[in-house]
């Protein structure tokens, strides 16, 4: 189930966010990594500027998250993030399309260029 995220979910969203960073470790510039990838302060910090978070949802459970934000005429897909043991598995597919679907107008999206899985997953939905 895709819903939106809502501020008990809070603890859920970061965990998930820096479960799934694991993955930059190694990847993107070394004075680009810390631990943790998002602090809570990061993350209240990016809520406050306008992201709205969208979770799926599995047996009670969040597993994945993935935000929208507008800025201007566009909306920005960030923080596209699932649990390490469920990628591969079309829930981030599945969240995009329903923010897809809930937009009007221009989407970017971005990721680090070292990451060339997430670039792979963008561009297998049509972004270039």
């Amino acid at each position: 189930m895709i819903r939106k995220c809502v501020a008990a979910d809070f603890n859920a969203v970061l965990a998930i966010i820096n479960d799934a960073a694991q993955a930059y470790q190694g990847v993107i510039p070394a004075d680009c990594w810390h631990e943790p990838y998002m602090s809570a302060d990061e993350l209240r910090g990016e809520i406050a500027a306008g992201i709205d978070f969208w979770g799926f949802e599995q047996n009670g459970k969040l597993i994945g998250v993935m935000g929208a934000q507008a800025v201007q005429d566009v909306t920005l897909i960030r923080h596209a993030y699932m649990l390490t043991e469920f990628r591969r598995h079309g829930i981030g597919s599945r969240l995009l399309e329903f923010l897809l679907s809930q937009t009007v107008g221009p989407v970017m999206v971005g990721t680090w260029a070292a990451a060339g899985w997430a670039i792979a997953f963008y561009e297998k939905q049509g972004f270039c």
